[in-house]
């Protein structure tokens, strides 16, 4: 069983995770790209194990999180099917080609599509057991203020709104947990790094780096990170 309330999460006083829409699609994205391999499934598994079974940490999503992913789902999904089956026809022509060449080929990686939803379901488990924080009227407030004052993720000339929700929506969680006295770490998970860190080397942007200092929030910005930040075990 997890978590059922911020009060239970306080008492238990684990570790929280609080995940953005990048880094839950993180999950489902195809394998092709540099950033998804077996390091980032293990953690992907590890923190499902850890939000699910053993309670080893607990887990806010914002409801703004949830609202992006049932719009993004489909065409993530749709979006590694494809380059899958894109990579299964590559691997057939090539195969033709060895063959040709006097060298009998038959590649089976066919396998690599009923691995799409096994993935997809490390996320919906997390999702499944995750607490859900609401989007109030006070919270999208402020998160026009952000975006007015132009603080991260909030960009000139681009409408982050939604990215400012979600933010704020975390310093919410954030604020709540440690009034009800948690000391444990919080993780505020983003692969989304453009809109959060800058310069060189790459770090999180000032003024957001204020706002997680005030509170006691890491930011983590990939999956296996993520579960270093919350002291999980990686899978075998």
């Amino acid at each position: 069983m997890a978590y059922n309330s911020l009060e239970a999460i306080a008492q238990a006083n684990v570790p929280v995770l609080l995940p953005d829409t990048c880094i839950l699609l993180d999950l489902l994205r195809s394998p092709r790209r540099e950033n998804v391999d077996g390091n980032a499934m293990l953690a992907g598994r590890a923190i499902r194990d850890g939000v699910v079974q053993s309670e080893a940490i607990g887990c806010v999503v914002a409801e703004q999180v949830r609202n992006e992913l049932n719009d993004n789902l489909q065409t993530v999904r749709e979006d590694t099917n494809l380059a899958l089956t894109k990579l299964q026809d590559e691997i057939a022509r090539i195969d033709k080609w060895s063959e040709a060449l006097g060298q009998v080929s038959q590649t089976q990686i066919g396998h690599f599509l009923t691995r799409v939803p096994i993935a997809e379901a490390v996320m919906t488990d997390i999702l499944g057991a995750a607490l859900t924080h609401a989007t109030t009227p006070d919270l999208t407030y402020q998160a026009v203020v952000r975006m007015s004052q132009k603080r991260t993720p909030a960009k000139l000339g681009k409408d982050s709104t939604k990215d400012c929700v979600v933010v704020e929506s975390y310093l919410d969680v954030a604020t709540n947990l440690r009034n009800l006295g948690l000391t444990a770490d919080i993780i505020f998970a983003s692969s989304n790094t453009k809109e959060f860190v800058s310069g060189t080397p790459r770090a999180l942007n000032a003024d957001i780096a204020a706002d997680f200092a005030a509170l006691g929030i890491l930011y983590s910005r990939a999956l296996h990170e993520t579960r270093h930040l919350l002291g999980l075990p990686q899978p075998q």
